[in-house]
């Protein structure tokens, strides 16, 4: 990907955080009833210093939402819109999630994906995710951040 920086959201970027994310699970929204409200809030945890935007040139091309809850760097949401995906946004999100969790001083990290989000898993594997529960629909992941 070239050219992608990331930075803290700020109130201007609502809207264009909810379209990615809405676009990055359109083909999710309808298969999966299960899946939570994914753009829920996004006023909130912008505003509590918790989203993160990748962007490119044109703008805002991913997401990243998360934070330190009880001693673990919890990344809620990852979202990167469809017209970027496989060219390293995502990888480049989650990395930054790793640098936060180390700068906190947090040694864990953890996430939910669905059981139907396969690739997501696989992508979260080969970044040094391992699947530590399942619980219905729910997979579990943690890693270390090496902090």
């Amino acid at each position: 990907m070239a050219d992608i920086s990331i930075r803290n959201a700020d109130p201007a970027d609502v809207s264009r955080v909810r379209d990615v994310i809405r676009l990055a699970y359109a083909n999710w929204a309808d298969r999966l009833p299960d899946l939570p409200d994914v753009s829920g809030g996004v006023e909130d945890e912008i505003a509590a210093g918790r989203v993160w935007v990748a962007t490119e040139g044109r703008g805002i091309v991913g997401c990243l939402i998360g934070g330190v809850d009880d001693g673990v760097w919890h990344v809620a949401n990852v979202a990167v819109a469809p017209d970027q995906a496989g060219k390293g946004c995502g990888s480049a999100l989650m990395q930054h999630a790793v640098e936060l969790a180390r700068r906190a001083g947090v040694g864990q990290m953890a996430l939910a994906t669905h059981v139907d989000m396969a690739r997501n898993v696989v992508m979260y594997e080969r970044l040094g995710w391992e699947v530590s529960k399942r619980d219905g629909n729910r997979i579990m992941m943690h890693r270390d951040t090496d902090a």
